[in-house]
């Protein structure tokens, strides 16, 4: 008898519906959490990208106010013009501004932090030099600014923060280039999760709605936010003076700003969305614009403050500075460049001006060293005639003159003989330049001896005390160092104390690196101090400087012999070494004289 097996369990439709209602309600519980936690994630890197955003506006406005105090600073500097100076301190004042916001911002980021630590150094010390350099230019007049100016320490300082700010803009950009590729993501996977749970709730809508419009409600919360973050960039980017665009990977524009629209001589509603630089600018200027884009589209490198020409029909601007950078997709392929031109028609107007100044400064140097040179020449002609027929007069008719005659007679020849000894001084000091040798290596050491040996009578009878420590071997002039230090051991000797033998000592520091770049010295280039201290009767540190003027003396020459033409030759040798010279002294106790030289010199230099 075969045995009956039970039959299988069958759902009630009540249970069917309890199971399809369970089900479904499971799904859309799943789907909701989904949904709920993609749309915090994208609203929570949506918060992000609009920081990074935050951070690069802020990070554009520093370097944007760091230029216009570089133009106040050279504006002032050429002109004089306190209307620059007002340009230069607001820059200033709102740079510092921009920079604590920036450094709030990035709190949370230990390397950009570590960036603005050292930015803050950097901003600080462009700071004191480009003050510097303005009160040199409030006290002591154009050329003094132009010699510091022409050190370049400020605009090192400029090129090195300009640097730092360029590494912060990059990593920025590429973390929000990560958050917004993260966002697109989000984005995806939010707008999956809605079409599914859409698909899934269809059966279920009564008691699935709630879900569905909550979510509805959070996305477009979020495009919201996202259109406000837009405008609010566009309105951004329409208040900056600077021309900024953006094209795709074919070089044709895709947006831009309110400058660059007017700059193109773009009205009202007109777009140049689609366009390319061939509807704007004359074909060669455009040929030029385009080889730059391509450039860029090709090799995946920025372009940097390049200057070009601007369009002919662009009023009162005739030059750019342009810089270009590549806009990449999330996978990190070229999609278009974003573009910024600043306007440096001024800029170059002021450089063109300062290149012309110069030209005609080294001409009228040159001319006044060869006028110097030649009138030193032509002048002692008649000298020696004035002294020979004096000579002729005293021994011919002594007895004629009488002794007021005589005595006449003595005045004249001293006076010839004092303009004779101005004019051979003023004749050395033209020959440092026009007879300079090249620059071969120096033993100082050797070149003190032979100074010591010339002068070995003067020494004898002042009873002189020399002290000679080590000296380096530089690259200089021989006979030039030869000429430095006879004058600087001869004015020790010259300026004794009344009674008190003249104390000499010679000594140098160990070659140490600069922390003054100079058209001869390159940042850390070794050089060396060499120290000329005397026991003599010292001057007042107020004339520590006067007293390297030509022909400028501290004493009557009824005191002390000499034309006051010596120190000028001694600066005059440093300053054609890339050196310096300064002295130090208390009247009545000495003074000390510090030369500062390269230990090596450019190998042009060598040369010339």
């Amino acid at each position: 008898m075969p045995v009956a097996l039970p039959a299988p369990k069958r759902f009630s439709i009540r249970g069917k519906v309890l199971l399809g209602f369970g089900f479904v309600l499971a799904m859309v519980v799943v789907i909701a959490f989904i949904a709920w936690k993609s749309t915090q994630r994208f609203l929570t890197t949506a918060e992000a990208v609009a920081h990074s955003r935050e951070i690069l506006e802020t990070e554009e406005k520093v370097l944007r106010h760091l230029m216009e105090m570089e133009s106040g600073r050279r504006g002032y500097l050429l002109t004089g013009d306190d209307r620059h100076l007002r340009g230069y301190e607001q820059g200033q004042t709102l740079l510092i501004e921009n920079f604590k916001l920036l450094k709030g911002l990035i709190a949370d980021d230990p390397r950009q932090l570590e960036r603005t630590h050292k930015l803050r150094e950097l901003i600080n010390d462009s700071f004191a030099k480009q003050s510097a350099e303005i009160d040199t230019r409030r006290t002591a007049g154009f050329p003094a600014a132009e010699a510091k100016f022409s050190k370049a320490e400020s605009d090192q300082a400029t090129r090195e923060i300009y640097a730092i700010l360029m590494d912060f803009e990059d990593q920025e950009r590429s973390r929000l280039n990560l958050r917004s590729e993260s966002t697109r993501y989000i984005g995806s996977a939010t707008t999956l999760v809605i079409l599914v749970g859409s698909s899934i709730t269809f059966v279920a809508l009564l008691s699935a709605g709630w879900m569905i419009f909550r979510d509805i409600a959070a996305r477009r919360r979020a495009e919201t936010a996202l259109a406000e973050q837009a405008n609010m960039l566009t309105a951004i980017v329409d208040t900056m003076p600077d021309h900024v665009y953006l094209k795709d990977a074919r070089g044709r524009y895709i947006l831009d700003n309110r400058a660059h629209r007017r700059y193109l001589g773009l009205h009202g509603e007109e777009s140049v969305e689609g366009k390319t630089v061939h509807d704007f600018f004359p074909r060669d200027i455009a040929a030029l614009y385009e080889a730059d884009d391509q450039y860029v589209f090709k090799t995946g490198a920025p372009i940097r403050h390049r200057e070009e020409p601007a369009r002919p029909a662009a009023p009162n601007v005739e030059w750019l500075a342009t810089t270009k950078m590549p806009l990449r997709d999330g996978t990190g392929r070229i999609i278009g460049l974003v573009g910024v031109s600043t306007d440096i028609t001024q800029r170059k107007i002021d450089e063109e001006k300062l290149r012309v100044f110069a030209a005609q400064l080294e001409r009228s140097n040159a001319e006044l060293a060869s006028f110097a040179s030649v009138a030193s020449h032509d002048l002692q002609e008649p000298l020696r005639k004035i002294q020979a027929f004096g000579d002729r007069l005293r021994a011919k008719c002594a007895e004629q003159l009488g002794e007021q005659g005589l005595e006449y007679l003595a005045r004249m020849d001293n006076a010839a003989l004092r303009m004779q000894t101005l004019i051979q001084d003023l004749l050395k000091l033209s020959r440092v330049t026009s007879r300079a040798q090249p620059f071969a290596a120096c033993d100082l050491a050797r070149v003190v001896g032979e100074v010591l040996g010339d002068l070995e009578v003067r020494i004898e009878q002042t009873q002189a005390t020399i002290e000679v420590g080590e000296l380096p071997t530089i690259d200089a002039d021989p006979l030039q160092m030869r000429q430095l230090f006879q004058n600087l051991i001869a004015n020790a000797l010259k300026f004794q104390k009344p009674g008190v033998p003249p104390g000499v000592r010679i000594s140098a520091e160990e070659p140490v690196a600069t922390n003054h770049p100079t058209p001869v010295l390159q940042s850390r280039d070794p050089v060396c101090r060499i120290s000329v201290q005397d026991n003599g009767i010292g001057f007042d540190p107020k004339f520590a400087e006067q007293i390297f003027a030509v022909f400028q003396r501290l004493h009557t020459k009824t005191e002390y012999e000499g034309t006051g033409i010596g120190l000028a030759v001694c600066r005059k040798i440093t300053d054609r070494h890339g050196g310096t010279i300064v002295a130090t002294s208390v009247e009545g106790q000495g003074a000390a004289f510090i030369v500062t030289l390269p230990v090596k010199q450019p190998s042009e230099k060598k040369h010339e």
